[in-house]
C-alpha cells in the first residue's frame, strides 16, 4: 500500500485529509452517553472543513483547551447540582449512579484525549514518511545527476582519446609525407647526377668525333700532297727530254715549290691542330667549371638536409643552457651509411655531453641522405657543423 501511495501522491494527500476529517468528527460529535444538561434540545449540526497540518495542530490545541474548560465547567455544575446526602437507600443509589455517570464521562474524555494524541502521532508519522520520501527522491535525483556527470565525463574522456588518436594519425601522415619528400629529393638528385654523367659522356663523345674528323682531314691532305708529289715526279720524268739545264731548273723550281707548299700545308696543319687543341682545352675547362659548380650546388643543397636529418635524431641533454656549436667529422659509404667508429669531434662546444649527443645523433641518423655520382666524393669524408 505504501508503494502505491508513494507513486500516487495525490492519493496520499487525500488519505491524510480523510483521516484528519475523521479525527475532527470524532472529537466534535462522538458521545457515548447523553448529556443531561442538553436533554430536550435539538441535535447540533457539526460542520467540518478540510485544513492543513499546521491549522490542524492549532485546531487540535484549541479543541483540547475547550475540552478541558468544558470538563471543568461540567464538574462545577455537577458539584452545584448534587443533592444533599440522602437520608435513605434510594437517595444513596441515585448518588452512586450519578458518580458512575461522572466516572464514565471522565473515561470518555480520557479516551477522546488519547484518540486526539494518536491522531497527532499519526500526523507526525505521516510528515516523517513524507520527509523520508522527499529524501529518497532527493537521493534518486543526486544519483541520476552523478550518473549523468559520469556519462559526461566518460564522453569527454572518449573525445580526448579520439583527439589523441587523430593527432597520432596526423603525426604519422606528416612523417610519411616527409619520408616521401626525402625519397623524391634523393630520386631527383640521382636523376640530376645521371643527367650530368650523360652530358659529360656526350661531350667526351663529341670531342672524340672532332679529333677523329681532324685526323681524317690531315690524312686526306697528306694523301693530296703525296699525289701532287707523284704528279710532279711524272711531269719531271716527261721533261727529261728537255735540256738538262731546263730540267734542272724545272726540277729546282718544282722542288722549291713543293717544299714551299709542304711548309705551308704543314704550317696550316699545325695551326689547325693548335686551334683544335685550344678549342678542346677551352671546352674541357668550361665543362670542368660547369661540373664543379654543379657539384658545389649539389653539396650546398644536401648540407642542410643532412643537418636536419641529424637534428631529428638528436636528444637534448639535461641542464643544457646557452647556444652551443660543435663540428664533427664523419665518413660515409655509397648509400649514406656512416662508417663505424668514424665520427669524431673536430671542434668541441665546451660541453662534453652536448658533443656526445651530436655523435650519437649522427650514428642514429644513418643512412644519411647524400647525392650519387661525382658529388658523393665531397661527402665521402667531410665535417658537419651542428647547432641545436
Amino acid at each position: 500500500m505504501w508503494q502505491v501511495l508513494r507513486r500516487n501522491r495525490r492519493a496520499l494527500y487525500w488519505s491524510l485529509l480523510l483521516h484528519l476529517l475523521f479525527g475532527v468528527l470524532l472529537f466534535v460529535s462522538v458521545r457515548f452517553a447523553p448529556d443531561p444538561n442538553a436533554a430536550g434540545q435539538a441535535p447540533k449540526v457539526v460542520q467540518a472543513t478540510v485544513v492543513g497540518d499546521r491549522a490542524m495542530e492549532e485546531m487540535v490545541s484549541r479543541f483540547k483547551a475547550e475540552q478541558s474548560r468544558r470538563a471543568a465547567d461540567e464538574k462545577r455544575q455537577e458539584a452545584k447540582s448534587l443533592p444533599p446526602p440522602p437520608a435513605d437507600a434510594a437517595a444513596k443509589r441515585e448518588a452512586e449512579l450519578a458518580a458512575a455517570q461522572a466516572a464514565k464521562l471522565e473515561a470518555e474524555r480520557q479516551a477522546e484525549a488519547q484518540r486526539a494524541a494518536q491522531t497527532q502521532e499519526d500526523q507526525r508519522q505521516a510528515a516523517a514518511d513524507a520527509a523520508q520520501r522527499e529524501a529518497e527522491a532527493q537521493a534518486r535525483r543526486e544519483t541520476e545527476t552523478a550518473t549523468r556527470q559520469a556519462a559526461e565525463l566518460a564522453a569527454q574522456r572518449q573525445a580526448a582519446e579520439e583527439a589523441r588518436r587523430q593527432a597520432a594519425a596526423q603525426a604519422k601522415a606528416e612523417a610519411q609525407a616527409r619520408r616521401q619528400a626525402e625519397a623524391q629529393a634523393r630520386q631527383q638528385a640521382a636523376a640530376e647526377a645521371r643527367q650530368a654523367q650523360e652530358a659529360t659522356a656526350k661531350a667526351a663523345a663529341t670531342r672524340r668525333q672532332e679529333e677523329e674528323a681532324a685526323r681524317r682531314m690531315y690524312s686526306e691532305r697528306e694523301q693530296i700532297r703525296q699525289e701532287q708529289q707523284r704528279e710532279l715526279q711524272i711531269q719531271a720524268e716527261a721533261e727529261q727530254m728537255a735540256a738538262r739545264e731546263e730540267r734542272r731548273l724545272a726540277e729546282e723550281e718544282s722542288r722549291q715549290r713543293i717544299e714551299e707548299e709542304s711548309r705551308q700545308m704543314e704550317q696550316e696543319d699545325r695551326q689547325r691542330l693548335t686551334l683544335a687543341e685550344a678549342q678542346r682545352a677551352r671546352e674541357a675547362d668550361d665543362q670542368s667549371r660547369s661540373s664543379s659548380q654543379e657539384i658545389a650546388r649539389e653539396v650546398d643543397r644536401y648540407i642542410p638536409v643532412i643537418r636536419d636529418k641529424v637534428r631529428e635524431f638528436w636528444v637534448r641533454p639535461p641542464a643544457l643552457a646557452g647556444e652551443l656549436v660543435t663540428v664533427v667529422s664523419l665518413r660515409l659509404i655509397p648509400g649514406g651509411e656512416v662508417v663505424p667508429n668514424s665520427v669524431g669531434v673536430v671542434q668541441g662546444s665546451g660541453n662534453a655531453a652536448f658533443d656526445q649527443s651530436v655523435i650519437a645523433a649522427v650514428y642514429n641518423a644513418s643512412p644519411i641522405p647524400i647525392p650519387s655520382g661525382p658529388a658523393f666524393e665531397r661527402f665521402r669524408e667531410f665535417n658537419l657543423k651542428f647547432t641545436p
